[in-house]
């Protein structure tokens, strides 16, 4: 009788093996695929927030200083997301935050500044509760009359920082317009005469004229050409979601406590204290 060698046994083991190395190679690439897909986000998340404000005279100041720059940095004190806090020129503030280099402005919002960056939107961006509130106005002498009738710009100078897009918020109805360097110059053109009026904000207008010298601006604080909240406005990631979630705790404290109208001081006007949540204009979802 001949013997029977188990020839299917011993041949389907190199096949087992190179099956066996096979899905270990796929799992090993499918895994590299993954990781390679995920990083981005990972890297993302491990990085410091990068908070970037710009200079805005009496409230925040190019080297840092001022009651804006205090508030944010009691702010950010108060929460868990490592984050670095920057003062920069706005073009540089304004142009890194478009580009995601910067991952959070302030003081912005997402309704006024869309149209600076169309690209940005409710399903990218995020922001925060409130802090304050900005009112636009034309700007006189003290002891003038307020001008609060855009049409009476008519034939006049009208001087303005050159940083402003004065063009969104001013009809054409004939005036002269006259740039300044500063919102201090701007200030300045008016009170030697060189200009009727000036574009100017609320409470910016009230402490610049205070520490400059010059009174109380007239305005007419009740109605104002445009008004807008200010925020910590943010790219949507893992990192900003939860910093805002954070932030926004802070800041509903320091409003109830006076911290944020302490720091902001007299003129500042703080949302849900001194003008009622509903100024807060939020954006559609897109």
């Amino acid at each position: 009788m001949m013997r029977r060698t188990n020839m299917s046994t011993s041949a389907c083991v190199p096949r087992r093996r190179d099956a066996t190395r096979t899905w270990f190679l796929w799992c090993m690439l499918s895994l590299i695929s993954c990781w390679w897909l995920v990083l981005p986000v990972v890297a993302q998340d491990a990085e410091p927030v990068m908070v970037i404000g710009f200079p805005k005279e009496g409230r925040m100041e190019q080297d840092g200083s001022g009651p804006y720059p205090d508030l944010v940095r009691a702010i950010l004190a108060e929460v868990d997301t490592p984050t670095t806090w920057v003062v920069s020129p706005v073009m540089r503030s304004t142009r890194l935050f478009s580009e995601g280099g910067a991952r959070c402005l302030v003081p912005a919002a997402l309704v006024p500044w869309q149209n600076k960056f169309p690209h940005l939107t409710t399903k990218n961006t995020v922001e925060s509760e409130p802090i304050d509130y900005i009112t636009a106005h034309i700007v006189t002498k003290p002891g003038t009359a307020p001008i609060t009738d855009l049409r009476d710009l008519a034939g006049k100078r009208i001087g303005y920082w050159v940083g402003a897009s004065v063009d969104r918020f001013l009809p054409d109805v004939g005036y002269t317009k006259v740039t300044a360097q500063s919102e201090e110059s701007n200030i300045r053109m008016l009170m030697s005469g060189r200009v009727d009026a000036i574009f100017n904000w609320n409470p910016d207008a009230y402490i610049l004229f205070e520490r400059m010298g010059y009174g109380e601006p007239s305005l007419d604080p009740d109605d104002p050409i445009f008004g807008s909240t200010a925020h910590f406005w943010c790219h949507r990631t893992r990192a900003t979601e939860a910093f805002i979630k954070q932030a926004d705790k802070v800041i509903r404290e320091m409003r109830e406590d006076g911290r944020i109208k302490n720091i902001l001081g007299k003129h500042s006007l703080v949302v849900g204290a001194d003008v009622p949540m509903t100024v807060w204009r939020q954006a559609p979802e897109q």
